[in-house]
């Protein structure tokens, strides 16, 4: 019944076609998901309820407004998953590049949206994203990927402080990988005594 009524306001108002979606909990992404859909649908899921003899509480027009500025405060999330999602395989110096351009988004966001409960989420969403950027560019790992992959060098940090030290790593193992292959003098001396002895003959040979 309610299915029914849904599509035949959505009909009624031209609006899309869709059906809403349920959070599943173990996919976050189901969540923005849900809320994308309830906001595109407001208008016939309104009438429809108003039609119906239902316990249901509508959403308020201001509630509708929170959950649209949630959107923009969650959009920078669902676009880095999706984009990662695609990839058939992804590239671990893709990461901390991807949360350093999240967390701008979110500083932005923070200061544009209005609502508390919006503004509330980004800032706790800002402050969690900074300790795992804190804490993913302590991985050796993945800042020596970020450092070699030529598309964010040092650019792709967001600490300065973290891509200066990712640089003296990489100096280092470097270092280490060149003396790792350099000749053993103690084992190279025989032989540099034998060629030499055997130019020396044969310069003397007649």
């Amino acid at each position: 019944m309610a299915k029914e009524k849904l599509t035949q306001m959505q009909q009624q108002l031209g609006t899309p076609l869709h059906k809403l979606i349920n959070e599943v909990p173990t996919r976050w992404n189901s969540t923005y998901h849900m809320l994308e859909r309830l906001t595109e649908q407001k208008e016939a899921v309104w009438v429809s309820l108003a039609s119906l003899k239902t316990d249901l509480t509508p959403l308020t027009p201001e509630e509708f407004e929170i959950i649209e500025e949630m959107l923009r405060v969650l959009a920078p999330f669902y676009q880095a998953t999706r984009e990662l999602s695609e990839e058939k395989r992804v590239s671990g110096s893709k990461v901390i590049p991807l949360m350093r351009m999240i967390h701008i988004e979110l500083q932005h966001q923070s200061s544009t949206v209005t609502k508390p409960t919006a503004k509330q989420l980004a800032e706790n969403l800002s402050k969690r994203l900074t300790e795992s950027i804190c804490n993913m560019e302590s991985l050796s790992v993945m800042s020596l990927a970020t450092l070699l992959d030529p598309r964010f060098k040092t650019a792709g940090f967001f600490s300065p402080l973290k891509a200066t030290e990712a640089v003296k790593r990489l100096k280092s193992e470097c270092a280490a990988e060149m003396r790792s292959h350099e000749p053993d003098p103690a084992v190279e001396e025989p032989f540099t005594w034998i060629r030499t002895q055997f130019r020396t003959q044969s310069l003397e040979a007649p």
